[in-house]
């Protein structure tokens, strides 16, 4: 295994993985329960 390359890309990476467990969790403020974790990214991106 490579790794990273440098300690902000290794933040950046860690960053998105939190997002995404707080979104698969419901625990973000403008998430809806009824769509996929998938559709809640993506709305929450596009706003």
């Amino acid at each position: 295994m490579l790794g990273f390359n440098s300690f902000r890309s290794a933040k950046i990476t860690i960053s998105g993985i939190e997002n995404i467990r707080i979104i698969q969790k419901g625990q973000l403020i403008g998430s809806n329960n009824n769509l996929s974790t998938f559709k809640n990214f993506k709305m929450l991106i596009a706003a």
